[in-house]
């Protein structure tokens, strides 16, 4: 009996530790399972928690179960571990990952949102009835003013391909309009993707030509070009922009040559060239090694992290 009462007034002395002891223990938790299992203990550290910030890793997996079930398995390479997570807010939807933790989503009614599969934050965004391609998150929304914008690559009016973009809150999408010449088959202008760099939003296009978004908070917002394509580039290659330290580069997947034995057991081989861009000249130079960080293509992000954090 002695041994009951100790262990009930031991929860309770867990239950009323100071928010600020605990918050501090918070910080210095390195993984979400860490933060999530900490607001699991009771009511009163759940709400302590509930605006403490979560740390994510740059690298995590998002894996989904067979059938028709909500589990996710998210594969973290820093702990070599997996977390399942019951995510029924996903159901039915359309997702794209970013580097901070969050997915944006789209559902079969046209809703569009922010989700974050850890915390369950959510922020909405407003409806798309276009055939969306991508959609891209530039920035994480819960750091302090934050300025999130997510774009909106789709298939409009006469197969053209439009990016939109819309902030957290916002009733409607706004389409960036290019000064640039049309392609002969009345495309507007074909991007590949979006980044956030410097304070400022670039695209790429599938020429290979940079373009700096402008005025996204005016009246007229559009694309303008900012830098030409890298030296023999060929058109029509996916492209992938990303930040490489202080520097914005730019790679692209392109077959290796005929000359080389570019299939292997019925897989396309491609091979990546890396370019930096001078910000100033607008020229750019070619990149043979990316130091210690390794670079992690995505469909709608690409970014690199530090190779000695995932020993």
């Amino acid at each position: 009996m002695h041994s009951k009462k100790k262990t009930i007034a031991d929860v309770s002395s867990w239950a009323n530790m100071m928010d600020d002891l605990l918050t501090h223990i918070a910080r210095l938790t390195r993984f979400p399972r860490h933060h999530i299992r900490m607001t699991a203990v009771c009511r009163s550290w759940r709400a302590s928690l509930a605006d403490q910030k979560i740390n994510f890793p740059a690298v995590c997996l998002m894996l989904r179960e067979g059938g028709n079930c909500d589990n996710y398995n998210f594969y973290s390479m820093s702990e070599e571990i997996f977390d399942e997570l019951d995510l029924p807010e996903l159901r039915g939807r359309r997702y794209w990952g970013s580097p901070f933790g969050w997915l944006v989503s789209h559902g079969l009614n046209c809703e569009i949102r922010l989700f974050n599969p850890f915390s369950r934050a959510t922020f909405p965004l407003p409806k798309n009835h276009s055939l969306i391609e991508k959609l891209i998150l530039s920035i994480n929304p819960e750091e302090p003013n934050s300025n999130c914008i997510v774009f909106a690559i789709y298939w409009g009016f006469l197969h053209r391909r439009y990016i939109a973009f819309a902030k957290p809150g916002d009733l409607a999408w706004r389409t960036l309009s290019y000064d640039g010449d049309d392609d002969d088959d009345g495309f507007k202008f074909l991007i590949d993707v979006a980044i956030y760099f410097k304070c400022n939003f670039y695209g790429c296009l599938n020429s290979g030509k940079i373009v700096l978004f402008e005025d996204l908070h005016g009246p007229h917002p559009k694309a303008v070009e900012f830098a030409p394509q890298p030296p023999n580039f060929h058109g029509g290659l996916t492209c992938y922009l990303f930040a490489l330290g202080e520097n914005l580069c730019m790679t692209c997947r392109d077959p290796c040559d005929d000359d080389d034995d570019y299939e292997y057991n019925g897989y396309t081989i491609f091979k990546l060239e890396i370019f930096k861009l001078d910000m100033d000249t607008k020229s750019w130079g070619k990149i043979y090694s990316s130091g210690d960080k390794s670079l992690f293509l995505g469909n709608c992000c690409t970014f690199t992290v530090a190779a000695a954090d995932y020993p």
